[in-house]
């Protein structure tokens, strides 16, 4: 068995593994750091199989040319760690400048694999091709090195990836620069350092994901609790006008056979004699005494409530309802000795009908229930009358 074509199988496997998780996460989440993560791990695969000691079957895969498309690729890769970790690290302010300084180190890369390009037609490339490496590296580093100091838990997460291929790197790099010859069977230590960072940015891929998502849902949860406190009356804990609005024209329940708006009789009464928190206290108890099956409450100010109610017995269940406020102020509120009633006006939501078109008929309904005396529910009915006639309905 050739150990060395194991040893690059099982790192070509590692590197397509590492890229197909960020291209697949990408989908989920949105961020850029994965699609230069998966274009790191296909740079530093076409390295290890032009730079790794393993012979090849295509003869035009050989010699200096296979020796330049690995130090391209590498030069690609290391370019791209810039930027992925710019996309990578906490977007915050203090963190802008870093994030610019790391995305240049992409030009560099690309202009560090030009250079290995035109090496073969003058030699003096090569050096400009390592003094770029050099440049990437310490370059890498310093930025590194200033997110981590900035408070950045990201950078240091990718530093401890990154040490080895930095450690190494500036090694071969300061031999190379010094000697004018290459490290023997650098590309073997080089791929062991690449392990080490492909290991680290898998689970910062992870990481992200896990870290992105749990914004995304802590965000979605904040906009959910928003909209429901938006929607939601603060003493009564059922809908205000805003909810109402919101249920009336919600596709995902049935539009109401009609509506209620109900107004406790004399509450003005309830705050004069007993405190406005016992008028709290009532108004409560009456959001209570709403909370009925096919029945959707809501408080549209003051002690005045409106009530969307589902179903073809509407007029029933409106007076049922009507006659509960009166119950549950007795049962909630015994400091109160007196019934607490209400009057109310009902009318059948129209297949064109508005929220607003609603409402205003149930007003009208609703005031000239009070005008009869108060404590009973009228319905507004549309007849060949130009005015509306109101038909008292117990």
């Amino acid at each position: 068995m050739e150990w060395g074509s194991v040893g690059l199988g099982a790192f070509l496997g590692i590197a397509l593994t590492v890229g197909l998780l960020a291209l697949a996460v990408y989908p989920l989440v949105r961020r850029s750091f994965l699609l230069w993560a998966a274009l790191r791990a296909l740079c530093f695969a076409i390295m290890s199989v032009a730079l790794f000691p393993v012979a090849l079957t295509s003869p035009t895969l050989g010699g200096e040319f296979r020796t330049d498309i690995g130090e391209i690729a590498l030069s690609i890769a290391i370019g791209s760690t810039g930027p992925f970790l710019a996309a990578y690290i906490e977007n915050r302010p203090r963190f802008a400048r870093i994030r610019y300084w790391l995305r240049t180190l992409f030009i560099v890369g690309v202009v560090g694999a030009i250079a290995t390009a035109l090496a073969p037609l003058w030699p003096g490339f090569d050096l400009v091709h390592d003094l770029l490496l050099l440049t990437m590296i310490l370059g890498m580093t310093a930025g590194l090195t200033a997110a981590v100091r900035s408070g950045s838990r990201f950078a240091q997460y990718q530093a401890v990836g990154y040490a080895p291929l930095i450690i190494l790197g500036l090694l071969v790099l300061a031999y190379e620069l010094s000697t004018g010859a290459p490290v023997p069977y650098w590309p073997v230590a080089a791929l062991l350092a690449v392990l080490v960072d492909f290991m680290v940015t898998a689970g910062g891929v992870i990481n992200g994901y896990l870290t992105v998502k749990r914004e995304r849902d802590e965000a979605w949860a904040d906009v959910s609790e928003a909209r429901i406190a938006v929607a939601t009356d603060p003493l009564t804990e059922i809908a205000n006008r805003r909810g109402l609005a919101l249920r009336f024209r919600d596709p995902a329940h049935p539009r109401p056979a009609a509506l209620a708006v109900i107004d406790c009789d004399h509450f003005k009464r309830i705050n004069d004699m007993f405190g406005h928190d016992t008028g709290d206290e009532v108004l409560i108890a009456v959001a209570e005494g709403l909370k009925q099956e096919n029945v959707f409450p809501a408080r549209q100010g003051g002690e005045e409530f409106v009530v969307l109610i589902y179903g073809e017995d509407y007029q029933r269940l409106a007076e049922t309802v009507r006659r509960q406020i009166t119950l549950s102020v007795l049962e909630k509120v015994p400091e109160v000795p007196f019934p607490v009633t209400a009057s109310a006006g009902l009318t059948e939501v129209r297949p064109n009908d508005t929220l607003d078109s609603a409402v205003k008929r149930g007003d009208e309904a609703l005031y000239a229930a009070k005008d009869a005396g108060r404590d009973q529910l009228l319905l507004w009915q549309d007849g060949k009358h130009s005015q509306p006639r109101l038909v008292h309905r117990v």
